[in-house]
């Protein structure tokens, strides 16, 4: 088949490369570079280096419903277009131009968790499911209807990065059973809606009151980007490699009860064990690091 292709993250690098195998991939449309990194400098997207590693051709699209993209799009006439972590909302005018559609693959079991980032508010949420789906998009959040959805469980310990190398592999075979039988009928999405927003940097800042579990599931969900955000002696320190709860505790919400190869910290109920930690400007490092280099130790207090 004649696949046109609509990614810009590292969650899609897995499904371009199996399509890229199997089948004719005449064009990719991805972001444009964008300032990352402590320096600010402008970087193409995964995808776009991925893209020009294979030789395909690439359209960098600052509104991929422009004219200019849609007339490009016209001229090559896939059979269908996939889309995966994309960052644009597709308007009619760009969905008509393919008979077959424009299918997406989206990070969570729909109609649960329709946004942008579904999996960080799966982890949020302490989910113990969640899946891919594949969907023809409409002009809705997320609200097409469903192709193929694909279930795994979240293991205790999964966090982000870990989590959505499962759903990047998932989510590539999901499009290349799809495209072998790209006319399979589609269905309704069963369910209540909810919703999964862009995170903000409220959204990262640890409320030590909160259950061990609750404080577990954010470390998880942000790691390791952003990173789930506390205050040390009036700093702003990030942490990492959450490694489990504990029913028991015996100090004030925040308090390091103890630094062996992890800390175990109070939490409002239980407490959590973690792994490593990062000072401002610094680089991430274990508890046990920073507690021989005397940055904390046994009855230090996070959140102050």
């Amino acid at each position: 088949m004649k696949v046109l292709f609509l990614g810009s993250a590292s969650f899609s690098i897995k499904t371009l490369e199996i399509i890229s195998k199997y089948h004719d991939v005449p064009l990719v449309i991805t972001q444009p570079p964008r300032p990352a990194g402590r320096k600010r400098k402008s970087r193409p997207t995964p995808v776009a280096d991925l893209a020009v590693s294979k030789r395909l051709n690439l359209l960098e699209a600052e509104n991929v419903n422009s004219p200019e993209v849609i007339n490009r799009i016209k001229e090559i006439k896939p059979d269908v277009a996939i889309v995966v972590a994309f960052g644009q909302f597709l308007k009619d005018s760009l969905l008509s131009t393919i008979e077959l559609g424009f299918f997406n693959v989206h990070a969570s079991i729909l109609p649960k968790y329709r946004g942008a980032a579904p999996i960080q508010h799966a982890l949020l949420n302490g989910e113990k499911e969640t899946g891919v789906t594949l969907f023809k998009i409409d002009k809705g959040m997320d609200s097409g209807k469903v192709a193929i959805i694909k279930k795994t469980k979240i293991d205790p310990l999964d966090n982000f990065d870990t989590l959505s190398e499962k759903l990047s592999e998932m989510g590539a075979q999901v499009v290349k059973d799809f495209l072998e039988n790209p006319n399979l009928p589609l269905k309704s999405q069963e369910g209540k809606p909810s919703r999964a927003p862009k995170i903000s940097i409220e959204n990262t800042f640890i409320d030590w009151n909160k259950t061990a579990e609750e404080v577990g599931n954010k470390i998880r969900a942000f790691d390791s980007t952003p990173g789930a955000r506390t205050r040390f002696k009036g700093v702003l320190v990030k942490l990492f490699g959450f490694k489990g709860i504990s029913k028991s505790n015996s100090g004030k919400p925040g308090k390091i009860l103890n630094i062996h190869s992890h800390a175990l910290i109070a939490c409002g109920k239980g407490a959590i064990m973690v792994e490593k930690i990062q000072f401002p400007s610094k680089k991430v490092i274990t508890f046990g690091e920073a507690k021989n280099g005397r940055k904390i130790d046994h009855g230090s207090v996070l959140g102050t």
